[in-house]
């Protein structure tokens, strides 16, 4: 069977308190035993131990890790490269900031459209209730009085009777639904493939795109900051980044190759806003280039949360008030033709 990956929030923590081993001076094996003594999960400390075992036994920390199974390919690749360029305690603290901040990413997701969602199944069902259920009393009602629905209300009225003939699809429908989400839920394979391909949509939006430069800085800084020339930071943070920054970022990697400034080469493939450019270029002159870097980070992810929190704020309403008009519609149709028929009596 095969192993449960780790979630992001358990490999952010891994990779911070390996980080702080490592940059102590201790060799890879003690710090696995010193992180496997410390912890309480037994499954955990299993997994230690065998990483412990392994390097201790001459393999190399992604040998051990790959063969673990519980940590993501992506995740190995980097290690791999930290081992081959010998800045493994500096790819480890990007890790760390990389996977917290997908962490925070796919929560503030989540908290952004699970209510939006929510909200809109709960309207729906209402509407669905009013054509089913109470438009044909209403229908009946009419009858009784010797006058017929309006235009709009037969309208839903037909709808309705159009959703309980069909009722056997949509209960497989929704068992299918069900099914799906229950997959996305337990299954790990599936949970991650869903969780990518959201965030590939995501990142193609303009938020997105801000929280894309964000992780981009911050994987820039934490190379530079960890004594990576800028090459082998870009590239690093080519891999840290989505599929639609990677492109831009190797093409900035040519043209830094060539001769053009960071910053200039940044600018010139759309990386960063011309603004953090220029900060950029200036921390360059300065000698200040990973502090500057961090603030780029800081404040493209405070652009981020403000950016994706009014799309939140805009979505609300913007199912309520839809809703609400459908609902309206429907009720009124059938009321205004039942109060001239009240007043005729």
């Amino acid at each position: 069977m095969k192993a449960k990956l780790w979630s992001k929030e358990e490999i952010s923590s891994f990779c911070l308190e390996l980080s702080l081993l490592l940059k102590a001076g201790l060799p890879a094996e003690i710090c696995f035993s010193i992180l496997a003594e410390e912890e309480k999960d037994e499954s955990k400390k299993e997994i230690l131990n065998g990483l412990y075992e392994k390097s201790g036994y001459g393999d190399s920390v992604y040998e051990a890790m790959a063969e673990t199974g519980v940590f993501p390919d992506y995740m190995l690749k980097m290690v791999m490269m930290g081992e081959e360029t010998g800045y493994l305690e500096s790819v480890f603290r990007a890790l760390s900031v990389y996977y917290e901040e997908r962490r925070r990413t796919e929560q503030a997701l989540k908290e952004t459209v699970v209510f939006p969602v929510v909200l809109l199944i709960m309207m729906l069902f209402v509407v669905v209730v009013l054509m089913t259920e109470v438009l044909p009393v209403f229908q009946s009602v009419f009858e009784q009085l010797g006058s017929t629905l309006s235009p709009a209300a037969m309208f839903f009225l037909n709808v309705g009777l159009g959703l309980q003939k069909a009722k056997v699809v949509f209960i497989v429908l929704g068992i299918l639904i069900i099914a799906g989400i229950l997959a996305v839920c337990f299954h790990e394979g599936t949970k991650e493939k869903w969780n990518q391909f959201w965030t590939d949509r995501f990142s193609a939006t303009k938020t997105g795109k801000l929280y894309e430069t964000a992780h981009f800085s911050s994987a820039l800084y934490m190379g530079v900051s960890g004594g990576l020339d800028t090459d082998k930071a870009l590239e690093m943070a080519e891999a840290f980044c989505g599929k639609n920054m990677q492109e831009k970022i190797s093409a900035c990697r040519e043209s830094a190759l060539m001769g053009t400034s960071l910053s200039e080469a940044i600018e010139e493939h759309q990386l960063m806003k011309p603004m953090y450019c220029r900060m950029l270029s200036v921390g360059v002159k300065t000698g200040a280039l990973d502090s500057t870097l961090e603030e780029i980070s800081r404040r493209c992810e405070d652009e981020a949360s403000v950016a994706l929190q009014k799309a939140a704020n805009c979505v609300e309403p913007a199912v309520v008030i839809i809703l609400c008009v459908v609902v309206g519609i429907l009720l009124l149709s059938v009321m205004f033709p039942l109060v001239g028929i009240m007043n005729s009596l």
